[in-house]
């Protein structure tokens, strides 16, 4: 029994033995494979797991008008912290300025009162609290400013004041001009890349290209280094003009006062170079207020009467009608086909007969049609394939997301179709955005050169001009010079003859040439409703177009049937006299222009856009870009006598002056008197009291 159980045990001890010697060559062979076979491998993979790789956001490009001044750009905030536990704190430092500091906290960052910026502030300090915010959002200027308040001008070793430039800092996307030409610049989502407007449409190259930083493992602790910086994004310069747009808002929006539509569109095109100069979409938000939330400039519309000189260019192209030749007027009723029961086409005031110019002038639809009928009643489509042959139905490629092109169906030899023929030459059974519209009259102010409209200028990589994008033609000669020369005239009579349709909206400073346009809204049901949109578009100079431009109103707020040349008209009016009295318009003045450029005032804080306003009431010239910064340019001693310390010396130090500040207040004497020719470099000395 004994020699049994020794056995037993011995047999247990030996598979422990084997099982030890087996796991033992296991581990051997597993760490030559690591160490010696496979090292590489495993080194790599060890690489991989004790580093870390992070996406550097790159900075995105700005977007500019075409002056260079920025309409939207980014713009970087910091938090600025106090560290309250830094070894070397000038605690009796901290209780005497407190006070003071605060008051200056409160005055230059309300983002609390004093009183409420000195009880955190002993809080924190009785605490010794290491990360306390003293104010959330800072620029670089506004850091450089806290640095000259009391106690926060010590050392950081002392004061424990600082900010942490990669760890707080907070990027945004400004609009210096604030919400001008807002829609076609669009905006960012929280990834910032573009959600609308130019934004989005040149997201790609707006964006830039992400960097990389890889946080690797040492012995000591970890490392950063960047294996990939980030580039910047490119600058895109547009061709908004900041003075036209803001022109252009302002009269948009007085006449929205009036009219209180449910949307509103502007829109000014340099004749020679299609060139947008401003662009102003504007819709009504539930409470009331107009914001700019859709670019009804590039949606499509049933346009009525505006679009009819495209029909009328195309009869006097194909020979099919001249100027003089007279129509049929069917003394304001006309039914067509005759003998069938169908709606007739009606005018306003029924006339027997009229000449084609008098059939724009008085913006008959029965001469339209009899004009259109004469030349395509037997092949509709014909018409219809003109209207391709001219270029209208070619894509403009704006670089503005959701545009769309007109729709203007093909036709048959059908007799629907006839019918539909003479709806579709006085601008029903289409859709055709307003940016279109416009390009048409700009085809016709630039004798038949179908320009192609353009909303961005150039492509800017890192201050150097990177791409161009040149004036280019949708068509070089859309139609015949005559045929414009003879449509101009034709609408130099709608609103420049007593009996046009366009007559209120006549200038006694620039001559305008446009049409009105009216047409009934399609409600959800899809039927027509009692609410109208209606639209003026047209040229000016007459005598040498400079600018074309067309104002669209969507269901305005006013009984019957609204006046467009007055409202739409009276717009396009505004916009053309502001320009005159500016001296931007090639005519001569009634009055000697002011040729002296004036400096704006300089202020610190106002609104970019009322300057403007109040400068064009004036009839100056002025740059209002330096509103938002007080600018002192001068080669004597300015006075700052009465001023604080840091309105003085931001002044003096601009000029390159040295500045010793005794005291504290206001400056109560200056060791250099003013208007004494100052040196860069010297000296001067302030006493405040």
């Amino acid at each position: 029994m004994e020699t049994r159980n020794r056995n037993y045990i011995l047999l247990r001890y030996a598979l422990v033995i084997v099982g030890v010697l087996v796991f033992s060559v296991a581990i051997v062979k597993k760490a030559a494979d690591t160490c010696i076979i496979h090292a590489d491998k495993w080194n790599e993979k060890a690489a991989r797991m004790l580093s870390v790789t992070h996406e550097v956001m790159p900075e995105r490009g700005d977007i500019l008008a075409q002056n260079g001044e920025v309409m939207a750009t980014n713009m970087t905030y910091y938090r600025a912290l106090i560290d309250f536990g830094v070894p070397k704190f000038k605690s009796r430092e901290f209780n005497d300025s407190l006070k003071t500091l605060c008051k200056l906290l409160g005055k230059y960052f309300p983002e609390r009162t004093p009183a409420a910026y000195e009880k955190a502030m002993r809080t924190a300090f009785l605490r010794k609290k290491r990360y306390f915010v003293l104010v959330r959002e800072i620029t670089g200027r506004d850091y450089e400013l806290l640095k000259t308040f009391p106690f926060l001008r010590h050392s950081t070793q002392y004061s424990g004041f600082h900010i942490d430039p990669e760890r707080e800092k907070i990027v945004k996307r400004e609009k210096p001009y604030g919400t001008m030409a807002s829609r076609a610049i669009g905006g960012l989502d929280e990834t910032f890349h573009g959600n609308s407007g130019l934004e989005k449409a040149l997201d790609s190259l707006l964006y830039g290209i992400p960097g990389k930083t890889v946080k690797k493992q040492i012995p000591s602790g970890m490392v950063d280094w960047v294996a990939e910086p980030p580039r910047r994004g490119l600058d895109v310069k547009t061709t908004i003009d900041v003075d036209i747009q803001d022109i252009t808002e302002q009269a948009l929006l007085q006449t929205i006062e009036e009219t209180q539509p449910e949307f509103a569109v502007a829109i000014v095109m340099e004749v020679a170079t299609g060139d947008i100069k401003a662009m102003s979409n504007l819709s009504r938000l539930p409470g009331g207020e107009y914001v700019e939330t859709v670019n009804n400039a590039v949606q499509g519309y049933e346009p009525g009467s505006v679009v009819k000189p495209l029909s009328m260019m195309i009869a006097l192209d194909d020979g099919v009608i001249r100027p003089h030749d007279v129509v049929n007027g069917h003394d304001g009723v006309f039914r067509y086909p005759a003998g069938m029961k169908v709606r007739p086409i009606t005018d306003t005031h029924g006339r027997a007969s009229m000449t084609a110019t008098e059939a724009m002038k008085y913006s008959s639809n029965i001469g339209l049609s009899e004009i259109i009928l004469r030349g395509y009643e037997r092949n509709p489509d014909e018409f219809v394939q003109r209207i391709y042959k001219s270029g209208f139905m070619e894509p403009f490629d704006l670089c503005i997301p959701g545009a769309a092109r007109p729709t203007i169906r093909h036709l048959k030899s059908t007799v629907q179709d006839r019918i539909n023929l003479t709806r579709m030459s006085y601008g029903y059974t289409t859709k055709i955005p307003p940016i279109y519209t416009l390009a048409l009259y700009n085809t016709i102010a630039n004798d038949g050169q179908f320009v192609k409209p353009r909303l961005v200028k150039e492509l800017i990589r890192d201050g150097v001009t990177d791409t161009v994008f040149d004036i280019s033609y949708i068509r070089k000669q859309a139609c015949k010079p005559e045929t414009a020369r003879a449509l101009r005239n034709m609408l130099y009579a709608v609103v420049n003859d007593d009996d046009g349709t366009g007559r209120r909206a006549r200038s006694k400073k620039v001559t305008i040439a446009g049409k009105t346009g009216t047409v009934r809204t399609i409600g959800s049901d899809g039927k027509y409703e009692t609410r109208y949109r209606i639209t003026f578009c047209g040229f000016f100079p007459y005598e040498n177009p400079q600018y074309s431009c067309i104002v669209l109103l969507g269901k305005p707020n006013l009984p019957g049937m609204p006046s467009a040349g007055y409202y739409c008209g009276g717009v396009l009016k505004k916009i053309a006299e502001t320009l005159y009295s500016m001296g931007r318009l090639d005519v001569p003045m009634d009055i000697p222009s002011d040729s002296t450029s004036v400096r704006s005032p300089a202020i610190l804080k106002g609104d970019i856009a009322e300057t403007r306003q109040v400068l064009q009431h004036l009839g100056v010239r002025g740059d209002v870009t330096q509103c938002r910064d007080m600018e002192v340019y001068c080669d004597s001693m300015p006075d700052v006598c009465g001023m604080g310390a840091r309105d003085a010396l931001y002044i003096l130090e601009r000029e390159g002056l040295n500045v010793n500040i005794q005291g504290r207040g206001k400056v109560v004497e200056q060791s250099i008197p003013s208007g004494k020719v100052i040196q860069p470099g010297t000296t001067v000395i302030l006493k405040l009291k």
